[in-house]
């Protein structure tokens, strides 16, 4: 129980002591301090447990960085390698060049043959068809006029009748192979009807047209290529020339002749004449120049430390479709060249060269 010292009596002019104060908050403080001490030791216990927390924290994010930083460094490793570019190369040539002036050719043949009828009838059989090889005497087909029609009525009665019975036979007149049949067995065709077209293989012919700016390149008896869809080259002559020139192209037809080749007709092949010619030169594989948009500035990719590519300025002479010629000074017959997996490369990249 508290006592309060305003209710006191005390002597005139006297005051309280200031001992007196001190007991009568003594209780007040004591009980302050307790619980002061109290709260200050559950922060101290919590604070503990809080920096203690955090440093777990800290120690376990710290173990986490290191090693996933050890895992990028190896799974960066690895993707620099994965990333490198397979290369092949080659090496420069010290070897002859010719270019040459490209037209486009078309084969067909100039000897054609029409197999006609001789007489007016039915057909009563078909002994070819379309793509057969047939021989000049050989008969085509058989056909029943109509006077043997009207004899089979009448045989019956008079025996000599019938030798006049037998299919009259149209013979060919052509050899080679038969590319077009016009009739099917049972029509009824005239004299003088076209039966069927037979084409002359040994009148194989190439026909080009070349624009007359380059008539002076393709003369008669001119030594030529004839390069195929699947890659074959024939070397051949131009067998001759139309005298005429097409009016919206300007450009002249030359033929060639294919007597011995085994061609289809309407056989799309491209015709090389040779342009120009360097001898004893250094050249690349056409393959491994790199070019701009606009074609003006070349360059080849070059392997060094056997596995760096760099970047090459160069500069070219002739070109055809397996080599170009190379003019400038900063090549040399033992550079590593990359000829397939350079485009794209810039300048100092890391590849893979294929063995």
């Amino acid at each position: 129980m508290q006592t309060s010292l305003r209710g006191r009596n005390l002597p005139a002019g006297r005051r309280p002591s200031e001992g007196l104060l001190r007991r009568s908050n003594l209780p007040k403080i004591s009980v302050r301090l307790l619980r002061f001490a109290r709260n200050d030791e559950k922060i101290k216990t919590n604070m503990r447990k809080y920096f203690s927390q955090k440093i777990n924290l800290i120690t376990a994010l710290f173990i986490l960085l290191f090693a996933f930083g050890c895992h990028r460094e190896e799974k960066t490793s690895e993707e620099t390698t994965a990333m490198r570019s397979e290369v092949t190369i080659v090496h420069p040539q010290q070897q002859t060049i010719t270019e040459y002036l490209q037209f486009n050719g078309v084969t067909q043949f100039q000897k054609k043959n029409n197999i006609r009828s001789t007489n007016t009838g039915y057909i009563t059989s078909l002994l070819f068809k379309t793509g057969d090889r047939i021989q000049q005497g050989t008969v085509f087909c058989t056909i029943n006029t109509k006077e043997q029609q009207a004899l089979k009525n009448i045989s019956s009665g008079d025996s000599s009748l019938s030798k006049f019975q037998k299919p009259l036979s149209v013979i060919s007149n052509a050899t080679g192979v038969i590319t077009a049949i016009n009739v099917l067995q049972g029509d009824y065709i005239s004299e003088g009807d076209v039966l069927a077209t037979a084409s002359e293989p040994t009148s194989l012919i190439v026909v080009v047209n070349v624009p007359y700016e380059n008539h002076q390149f393709a003369k008669e008896g001119s030594p030529c290529e004839l390069v195929l869809s699947d890659g074959k080259i024939i070397a051949t002559t131009i067998s001759g020339m139309m005298p005429s020139v097409e009016t919206a192209s300007q450009s002249q037809a030359y033929f060639i002749r294919l007597p011995e080749q085994s061609l289809p007709e309407n056989l799309n092949v491209i015709l090389r004449i040779p342009y120009k010619k360097s001898v004893n030169t250094l050249c690349i594989a056409t393959s491994a120049v790199q070019t701009d948009e606009l074609q003006k500035n070349f360059w080849l990719m070059k392997v060094v430390h056997d596995s760096i590519a760099v970047k090459v300025s160069v500069q070219t002479g002739l070109r055809n479709d397996s080599l170009t010629e190379i003019t400038s000074n900063n090549i040399s017959l033992s550079d590593n060249i990359i000829s397939l997996g350079a485009y794209g490369l810039t300048d100092s990249t890391h590849v893979i060269v294929k063995k």
